[in-house]
Order: C-alpha cells, then sequence, then structure tokens
C-alpha cells in the first residue's frame, strides 16, 4: 500500500510539473508577441490606391498608418517609413491594409519591367500631344487605347519610279496599346499637354514615331476589357459617298 501510494504522489507532480510548464511556455510566448518580439513594422494604406496615385497628396491626408507584423510574413522591400513614399506614385493598384513593396512605386527598379513595368518584348515610348487627343485627358496609366495618324497628301512611288496621289489618309496605326504613364506637366495651371508613354512592338514603336514627325496622331480609350479593332484607312471619299 505504500509504494502504491508513492506511486501516486510522484505521478502527481510530474503532471503538477509540466502543466507549470505549459503555462509558463504559454505566458512566455504571449509575451513575446505583445512586446514585439519576432514582429517588424511596415506601413499600409487605410484605403485601396488606384495605379497612377501620388503618394505625396495621400500622405497629406493621412491616407497611410503603421501596423506590426509577424517578421516572417513580410514581404520583400516592404515599405516602413513614409518617407520611402514620398515623391513616388503607384505603379499598380494597392489595397487597403496591404503591406505595400518599393517595387510597386513609380522609380524602382526591383519592378519586372524596369520603373514603368514594361512587358517583355515591348519598348516604352512617349509623345505629347493636346488633351483633346487624348479623350479629352482621360486617358489613365493601365488603359488600352487605340491610335490613329493621319496624313496629308499622301504619294506613293510605283514599280515603274511614278507618283501616285493618294490624298489625305486617317489610319488604324496600332489598334490596341497598354499605356504605361500618363504625366500632365503644369495641367493645374491650364496647360492643355498631355505626355502618354506606352508599350508598343518594336515595329510599332517605329510605325508611331514616323507618325509623330509626318503626321498627326489621335489616341482613344478603349473600354475595360475592351480589344481594340484594326479598321481600314479612312480617305475623304468615302466619307462623302463615292
Amino acid at each position: 500500500m505504500k509504494a502504491r501510494g508513492l506511486v501516486l504522489v510522484v505521478a502527481f507532480l510530474l503532471a503538477t510539473t509540466a502543466t507549470a510548464a505549459v503555462f509558463m511556455y504559454v505566458r512566455g510566448v504571449r509575451e513575446e508577441a505583445s512586446s514585439g518580439g519576432d514582429q517588424a513594422t511596415v506601413i499600409v494604406s487605410k484605403r485601396d490606391i488606384p495605379a497612377g496615385s501620388d503618394m505625396d497628396a495621400l500622405i497629406a491626408s493621412g491616407a497611410f498608418e503603421s501596423t506590426r507584423i509577424a517578421r516572417e510574413s513580410l514581404v520583400k522591400g516592404a515599405v516602413t517609413s513614409l518617407s520611402q513614399l514620398e515623391g513616388r506614385r503607384a505603379t499598380v493598384p494597392i489595397l487597403a491594409g496591404e503591406q505595400i513593396s518599393t517595387a510597386r512605386l513609380q522609380g524602382s527598379t526591383e519592378l519586372p519591367g524596369g520603373a514603368l513595368g514594361i512587358p517583355e518584348g515591348f519598348q516604352a515610348v512617349s509623345i505629347q500631344l493636346e488633351a483633346p487627343r487624348v479623350a479629352g485627358g482621360a486617358v489613365q496609366q493601365g488603359d488600352r487605347i487605340t491610335v490613329f495618324a493621319t496624313f496629308q497628301d499622301v504619294q506613293v512611288i510605283q514599280k515603274d519610279g511614278t507618283r501616285r496621289e493618294l490624298g489625305d489618309y486617317t489610319v488604324t496605326l496600332v489598334p490596341d496599346v497598354q499605356v504605361l504613364r500618363v504625366a500632365t506637366p503644369g495641367l493645374e495651371r491650364g496647360a492643355e499637354n498631355v505626355v502618354v508613354t506606352m508599350a508598343l512592338l518594336p515595329r510599332d514603336a517605329e510605325k508611331l514615331v514616323f507618325a509623330q514627325e509626318n503626321g498627326t496622331i489621335w489616341l482613344s480609350l478603349l473600354p475595360p476589357e475592351g480589344v481594340g479593332v484594326d479598321q481600314a484607312p479612312v480617305q475623304v471619299g468615302q466619307l462623302i459617298g463615292r
């Protein structure tokens, strides 16, 4: 009986010790979490941010706040200070509460395709146009557009060396183009010019440069999920039904 009682006492002591050890471990984990162990402070937005947004304006409006996250969840290049956002723009939409990577800000060299996010195989080309030629200035970064070009007094040299007069033409230069960036320098002071930077295949880039130097350019804004269509050239005779 004495031996049996001794066994029960030992078992009780072991159980008590194990319970105390678990309690101390859990309390240690909680204290570590509350004291910030293995955590990091990052900057997040209080609201959804569209692509192309000016970070300085958002900072001034109090759109950002700091929060603590587990260090193991820290994304590469996460913004940890408002100073990292100053003078920058968002190259892609940023959701409320998510970590902001510097790769998603204009001017970052970490973004695939460089600072503009140029798709592989494409080139970035910029042109400056009056606002009416850019859908009234409504074109924004990330939009898709169609590029039209008008040429006057078009002439072609035929195989026999003679010239053939074709007159004036408007053509679909590039039917579907991705907009990489839109700048409106001085627009708040009444300026009417808009600088549009586009992603173009090398051949289309060459066509755009030629058209800019020798004709006039218009951009049309495609609807969301819309696809540009390559239309046949238009001549004045077609407009009057001849």
